[in-house]
Order: structure tokens, then C-alpha cells, then sequence
């Protein structure tokens, strides 16, 4: 059961918060420092903290692939830049796992790797 709010644990609660802020901050682990949405291409630039940039067809992205461009391009980075969510269709995805080429959940992966195979 939560404490009740005093000044003391207050200030103990905000103490901790700034210490994991900052932890998160030293982590070396990818980030997303700038997103955009390429209307004209149909494509996703995302620029990483580590000198990568990882283009994403919309196509390939699951829950983004059948949203109308609009509803693409409306979208936000999240989580220290760890994590993009698309507001409007209520989904997004962890960096991580779009830089493990997980853009998707299995069926969807399936689904892209027999359409490359058919290509």
C-alpha cells in the first residue's frame, strides 16, 4: 500500500526519479533522435543515436501498413526516444525490435517474408 504524501517522501520519490533520469540518460543502448514520414516515398527515416538511420517502407510496419497517410505521418517518439507510437491508430513499436527487423508480430513477419520470396 502506497505511503501517504509527505514533504520528506515527496522529496525521496522526486530524488529517485531524477537519479533513474539520469541513468537512462548515460544508457548507450539505440535511440531515435529524429523521425520523419516521407509522404512522397511512402517511407520512414528514423536517424539513431548511434550514426544508423533505419528506413522503414509503411508498407512493412504492421497496424501502419492499411492507415491512410495521414494517419501515418501522425505519430510520436516516446520512452527517452526508445519507442514511436502512433496516437490515432493506438500502436507503435520498440526500437529495438525494428532494428532486429521486427516490424510486426510472427503472422506479419511471415507474411512479409513469403511476399519477398515471391518478389
Amino acid at each position: 500500500m502506497a505511503q501517504p504524501l509527505t514533504d520528506e517522501n515527496l522529496d525521496a520519490e522526486v530524488d529517485a526519479a531524477l537519479e533513474r533520469a539520469g541513468n537512462e540518460q548515460d544508457d548507450p543502448a539505440p535511440r531515435i533522435v529524429e523521425a520523419t514520414y516521407h509522404r512522397d516515398l511512402d517511407l520512414f527515416v528514423l536517424k539513431i543515436s548511434n550514426g544508423q538511420r533505419l528506413l522503414l517502407p509503411r508498407e512493412d510496419l504492421q497496424f501502419v501498413a492499411d492507415a491512410t497517410p495521414e494517419q501515418a505521418a501522425d505519430f510520436t517518439v516516446h520512452a527517452h526516444g526508445r519507442f514511436i507510437w502512433w496516437t490515432g491508430l493506438d500502436e507503435g513499436f520498440r526500437l529495438q525490435g525494428l532494428l532486429e527487423g521486427r516490424t510486426g508480430n510472427a503472422k506479419w513477419m511471415e507474411r512479409l517474408q513469403r511476399r519477398a520470396v515471391a518478389a
